[in-house]
C-alpha cells in the first residue's frame, strides 16, 4: 500500500498545481477548460486510490472475517 500512497500523494500534488494554473488563467483562454478538466481527473484518480485502500482495509478487518 505504500506505493499507492506515494502515487496518491503525487496525484494530489498534480491536482493542486493544475488547479493553481487554472486559477491564474483567464476564463476566456481555452486552456482554462483543459486545466480544470485535467485537475479534476487527478482528483478523481486520488479519490479512487483512497477508496481502493479503504476497501482493502475493510476486507482485511478482523470484524469482517467469517468464523471458521
Amino acid at each position: 500500500m505504500i506505493g499507492r500512497h506515494e502515487h496518491a500523494k503525487d496525484e494530489l500534488k498534480k491536482f493542486k498545481t493544475l488547479l493553481n494554473e487554472f486559477g491564474n488563467t483567464p476564463v476566456s483562454d481555452d486552456r482554462s477548460k483543459m486545466l480544470l478538466h485535467d485537475a479534476l481527473l487527478k482528483l478523481g484518480s486520488t479519490v479512487q486510490i483512497i477508496l481502493m485502500d479503504i476497501q482493502n482495509l475493510n476486507e482485511e478487518s478482523p470484524a469482517n472475517k467469517k468464523p471458521e
